[in-house]
Order: structure tokens, then sequence, then C-alpha cells
């Protein structure tokens, strides 16, 4: 196999200006391929190097999902069947290569099984009695006097006036604030996002808060003094606008995380192990317990509750912050971490059946219905859903 011209063909098709007699050719280069690490490591790499330049609308995504699926019905219909097969590395390999093929040009999913596994199912298809459609930009804003105002169905403009300050809805959907020169009190606001909302707000400042699903950010209508204070349940990325007088501190529980002017995102959700503070760019130090770190952009901090915090020199990125960019991207992923999130951007309850314990890389949309989703991950066939009503059955 030329290797250059496989990835000139590639890229073509990454890019979606790939020509009917190119895609012929690269499809028969794929089908062609043959089991091997070296080569599935340069394929792994050739997806995470590439970034889309749009993102997929829903009924696009729904068009590269049936793709896939017939694609991966037509790798069943070549491979010999059995009603406990084991899923070898070579039966992985097609998987990936059909997935590469037809997925890549939507960025839909590039998905396979981290460790090869025993017997699975002969076939695996999710069993919905309810589809459940993904999350969107729903939040609540809770004023200083307790009054709730529900941002999604708020008109744009002035949506709340409280002392000095303007609270606005612009067009585009996002919350910011307006006050006049004579600050008056300073007074609180929290805005809330439910199980299956997001939200992007502007403080004050005009730092940027993106809000992931079930997630909460108290402050203030105002920022005076010499820092800027606010508090975050859940998760949040921000883009914090630098005043060099006047420090940011982020408060989740008992850890406080300081910068002056920089990109990060804090998962903070109860139902984690850790609290981790992931840096982009700029420069951050984690407080907790009397104990500080200092983070360089690319670095994580994991914190466990109990005040130890632990530096992951390489952690993730793109894992961390796809859910910013509409997406879930699961590196070596665990079915519960995975589930944890399916549940707070569906706004389900998950029950187990069975243990898995394989670990699994994907890459989804999230803006697929939850019965799409999971019909990916089954691709795998190491993993097996039920829906019914607003309840997922995880089974082997």
């Amino acid at each position: 196999m030329d290797k250059e011209r496989f990835s000139y063909l590639l890229e073509k098709h990454f890019q979606k200006t790939i020509s009917p007699s190119e895609r012929k050719e690269l499809s028969q280069i794929m089908r062609g391929l043959q089991p091997d690490a070296a080569l599935e490591e340069w394929m792994h790499e050739k997806w995470h190097s590439f970034s889309p330049g749009e993102k997929l609308e829903e009924d696009e995504a729904e068009q590269y999902f049936d793709s896939i699926m017939a694609a991966a019905n037509e790798i069943d219909e070549r491979s010999p069947r059995s009603h406990h097969i084991a899923f070898t590395r070579s039966r992985r390999w097609l998987s990936v290569a059909a997935i590469l093929l037809i997925g890549l040009s939507g960025s839909l999913a590039y998905l396979f099984i981290q460790k090869p596994a025993g017997s699975v199912h002969e076939q695996a298809t999710v069993i919905p009695k309810q589809d459940i459609a993904p999350g969107g930009n729903f939040a609540t804003l809770t004023l200083a006097d307790g009054t709730k105002v529900i941002l999604d169905s708020a008109v744009n403009g002035i949506v709340a006036e409280q002392g000095n300050t303007k609270v606005i809805k612009l067009g585009n959907g996002e919350i910011k604030y307006e006050h006049s020169k004579n600050l008056g009190k300073v007074l609180f606001n929290t805005m809330t996002t439910p199980a299956g909302g997001q939200y992007h707000l502007l403080l004050p400042d005009g730092t940027g808060v993106w809000l992931n699903a079930a997630s909460s950010v108290t402050y203030p209508t105002v920022f005076t003094g010499k820092e800027r204070m606010v508090s975050v349940t859940g998760e949040a990325y921000f883009e914090v606008t630098r005043n060099a007088a006047m420090s940011f501190k982020v408060k989740t529980g008992e850890q406080v995380i300081e910068v002056l002017g920089t990109h990060f995102n804090v998962n903070a959700y109860s139902d984690e192990n850790t609290v981790n503070t992931t840096l982009a760019e700029g420069k951050i130090s984690i407080t907790d317990k009397g104990k500080t770190m200092l983070l360089q952009p690319g670095q994580q901090a994991q914190n466990n509750r109990s005040g130890s915090l632990v530096l992951i020199q390489h952690p993730d990125i793109d894992e961390t912050l796809a859910w910013k960019d509409g997406l879930f991207r699961f590196n070596g992923t665990g079915i519960e971490a995975i589930m944890r999130q399916v549940s707070r951007w569906y706004n389900v309850e998950v029950i187990y059946k069975d243990k898995i314990t394989e670990q699994f890389v994907a890459e989804i949309p999230r803006n697929v219905k939850v019965s799409k989703l999971l019909e990916l991950l089954e691709l795998t066939k190491q993993v097996h859903f039920t829906i019914d009503n607003r309840t997922i059955t995880v089974t082997r």
C-alpha cells in the first residue's frame, strides 16, 4: 500500500473534496487493509489530527449515522456468524475501516473497542420503547430577590433589571450584563442548567462562561474590590477577561482556582470521583485545604475532594473540552464514565445489569437522539442497551 497516496485520499475525504473516482480508489484500499498495529496507530493519529471546519446539522448527523450502520451491517454479512463470536482483532479492524471510510467525512464517529473481549451477541440493536432527544440551550436565571427567569423562553432584549444593572438576552441566546457608572449595591445571580441543558453567559466583566448540563454558576451583578469571585457546581468552561488589578477566582466546594486572564475548564460534578481543572491557555493556581498547585497550559489538576491535588501532565484536552464543541469524545473511556455524560445530557437514569470492563474510543455529535449514540457504541459488540421511557439499561 502506498501510504502517501492513502494519506492524500483520506485528507481529501476529510475535507469533502474527494472525486467519485478517488472515493472508489479509497474504498478499494480500505477494503484491502489487513490488521496491522502500526497502520492502525497511524490511522488513529490521522483521525485525531483532523479538525472539521463546520459542525454537523442534526439531519446531516442522522444521514451519516445511517451510512455507518449500513456499513456495519455489510461487514456482518461478509463475516461468519454464530451465536457467540469472538470479537477478534480482524473483525475490529474491518469495523474501524468501514467507519473511517464512511463516518470521518462528517466527523460522526471513529469507534473501536480498546481491548479484545470474549463472547458477544450475534446481533446488537438498541431496543427503545421511547426515544429521547438530545439536550439544548436551556437555563434558569435566579435573581437576587429570588425571581426565576426561564431563559430559553425569554424574548430577546432586557429580561430583568436589578438596581443599576440590566440583564440582556442577545440575539444568539447569550446573556450579558450592563450597569451604570453608579454601581450601587452588589447583588448576586445564579444561572442553572438542568439535566439536558447548556448555556452561554457573559459575566459583568465580559468573561465568557459556558455551562454544561446539570451545572450552575453564582456571581455578582457587578465586580468590585480587588477580586472577581464566582462559584460553580457541575462543569463550566471559562474564557476570562484579563484584569491585572482584579484577579478572577472560581470556587468549587473547598477548592479555589485563581487566574488573571486565561481559558480553562472545571469539572466538579458530585458523582465524579475527582474535581478536574484543565488549563487550555494562560496560568492558574489551585488551592484546597492550604495546598496550592500551579498549572501550565495543557496540564490538569485532579482533586480527590479530600484536599489531595494530583498534577496530570498530559491530559486529553480534546476529550475534556469536547462538550463545549458539541461533541462526545471518548478516548479509552469506561462505560460508566460514558453513561454519566449520557445521563446528564439526555436527562435519563442508567441501570447496569452486567459489568462492562472494556474501554471505548468514539467521537459522536451531541445533537443526535440517544438511540443513535447507543447504537454506535453497540457496534463494538461489547455492550447492549434497552431504553424504557427515560431509563437506559446496560447489559453485555
